[in-house]
């Protein structure tokens, strides 16, 4: 969304007449481009020497014509008003500062959203743009940095003397967008339709005008239909559609589209650390078969707090792999963890930067500067950012749940968000800790696939979220936030075997003898399917019971849920 205050002198000039001629000798500044940013935007047809009002447009002027025009800054809504107009929506509170920038633009009160905010809002869902890729504007979309802040972008732009008019047009057209400002600044990335579109303009050996892709000319090319103007720019011949016009037919249906977010992985010092000293036992292994990579062998190698928490978390991102190896508990390196060393470390914030880019969505200044930092971000997606993302898409991420998890899952209302700053406090109060320690436990709690932090720190339950709490819930909350961690990949492993086999164990249970910890027959059956000593299998079930996902002598509901939430 781009719209001027121009726009709509404009607009109310074309209710009088269709002539760009007469419109230009009332309104002479800039007409010729924000016309074209009309006809981009979908409010206005270009003809000739007229300019029409579409529906769209019409609509546009219905829900601004008691609008005082004198009392509205120049610019209404870009992507920044747009996506804070979003977010005031879906959350229902947004900074004091970006709620000021709503109310100067009648988009907002103190109740929230006005019902020119609520239509514009509309208005923005409803109407797609148009795709009008001119030379200048693929020679600046090719250039540019595709993700950074904006000091960067406005460096770009003003290096190479372009206009301001590039910038608005992208942002009509939803290739670019610029996020809300937060302490940092503000954060800009282009979108997944501006990398089809210059994946379109690619396949064009000398690219010379505009190509223009209209709703009624991508139903045509859908349909198979041609005609002299679809021909002329190429995406079409006598044989139909040609593969440029499908290339620009990509870019069409995917400007505006948010995906669903891939989780951010990470990867933090500790971790890489136990990594590494896997990864040196691993060798000497080569040349001393007797050498494994034991826990106690890792903790010969390296310094860390909890190794087995560490152990557990890189076994929950398949960055290792545990394996009974000479009736030894082991963990060995996967391809991913081998990759992950190279790569180094990632933290939660940083990968937001690209995952929320990835989507579709813009990213806050602070993601994409810790991206930078981290080296996941310069210009563009680095190698290692591109590495971290097909990690982050490609894993089945396995539960490991730690006390702040389990607070945090306990302390987010279902169904409504909850601000981060109030979140740390609540947390705080329950389980106690520190604020930072707790900071960060809620970015490995949304890396974990149980939360989502949006731009204006507003949190709330995950689908998976909201099924883990369930099933803390049901077992013994209160047993569960007293321990370091609750549920680990090990234990969740034991569980499953135990959710898929239950006629097996249900036999077990029927027969005579007490069960507290664990019973030998359980840990048969479990040993067949599970690479784990018998005495990691002992300490699992004896955990799960103490816990509440498992009973004397049946699975409980809480590990019902717990086993279907990750199925």
């Amino acid at each position: 969304m781009y719209l001027k205050k121009r726009h709509l002198e404009i607009l109310r000039e074309m209710k009088k007449t269709e002539s760009q001629a007469e419109i230009e000798a009332k309104l002479p500044e800039d007409l010729q481009i924000r016309a074209i940013e009309l006809y981009i935007l979908g409010f206005a047809e270009l003809e000739g020497g007229k300019i029409k009002l579409t529906e769209a447009g019409r609509k546009l002027l219905e829900i601004t014509e008691l609008l005082n025009l004198d009392e509205l800054p120049e610019v209404i809504a870009d992507t920044e008003i747009t996506k804070m107009l979003e977010l005031l929506e879906e959350t229902g509170k947004v900074p004091e500062g970006w709620l000021e920038k709503l109310k100067e633009r009648k988009l907002a009160d103190e109740n929230g959203l006005t019902e020119f905010g609520k239509a514009l809002l509309e208005l923005y869902r409803e109407t797609h743009p148009v795709v009008y890729l001119t030379p200048e504007i693929v020679s600046f979309l090719r250039g540019m940095p595709k993700i950074g802040t904006l000091d960067e972008l406005v460096t770009y732009k003003n290096s190479r003397l372009y206009g301001d008019n590039i910038v608005n047009a992208l942002q009509a057209m939803r290739l670019l967008l610029i996020s809300p400002p937060t302490e940092k600044g503000r954060a800009f990335t282009t979108t997944p339709a501006a990398k089809l579109a210059l994946k379109a303009v690619s396949m064009i050996p000398v690219f010379a005008r505009a190509i223009v892709l209209r709703k009624e000319d991508f139903e045509a090319l859908k349909a198979g239909r041609s005609n002299a103007e679809l021909e002329s720019m190429g995406l079409t011949d006598e044989k139909g559609t040609t593969e440029f016009g499908k290339a620009v037919m990509e870019t069409y249906e995917a400007m505006g589209r948010v995906e669903e977010k891939v989780l951010p992985i990470y990867l933090l010092d500790d971790g890489l650390a136990v990594l590494k000293a896997i990864k040196e036992i691993e060798e000497k292994h080569e040349t001393n078969p007797e050498v494994l990579p034991t826990e106690k062998e890792i903790a010969r190698r390296v310094e860390v707090e909890d190794l087995g928490a560490i152990l557990h978390l890189l076994e929950s991102k398949e960055l290792v792999e545990r394996k009974l190896v000479k009736n030894k508990d082991t963990y060995w390196l996967t391809e991913w963890g081998k990759e992950a060393i190279n790569f180094g470390t990632v933290s939660p914030d940083a990968m937001k930067a690209i995952t929320y880019a990835e989507s579709g969505d813009v990213p806050t200044a602070e993601w994409v500067i810790k991206g930078q930092e981290e080296g996941l971000v310069k210009a563009g997606v680095t190698d290692k950012g591109r590495f971290y993302l097909k990690l982050s898409r490609s894993i089945k991420r396995k539960p490991f749940l730690t006390r702040y998890d389990a607070a945090i899952l306990a302390k987010i209302p279902r169904k409504r968000y909850v601000h981060r700053d109030e979140l740390v406090e609540l947390v705080k109060d329950y389980v106690g800790g520190d604020e930072k320690e707790i900071i960060r436990a809620i970015g490995e709690a949304e890396a974990k696939g149980f939360v989502v932090e949006l731009q204006n720190g507003m949190i709330k339950l995950t689908e998976l979220g909201d099924k883990v709490k369930t099933a803390l819930e049901n077992a013994k909350l209160q047993e569960i936030v007293k321990v370091k961690f609750s549920v680990t990949p090990t234990l969740y492993n034991v569980l499953r075997v135990i959710y898929e086999e239950l006629e097996t164990f249900n036999r077990i249970w029927k027969e005579k003898g007490e069960v507290r910890g664990y019973k030998m027959e359980e840990v048969d059956v479990i040993r067949k399917h599970l690479s784990l000593s018998d005495d990691e299998i002992k300490k699992a079930l004896t955990m799960l019971r103490e816990l509440g996902f498992l009973g004397s002598k049946s699975l409980t509901e809480a590990g019902k849920v717990l086993v279907e939430a990750y199925l």
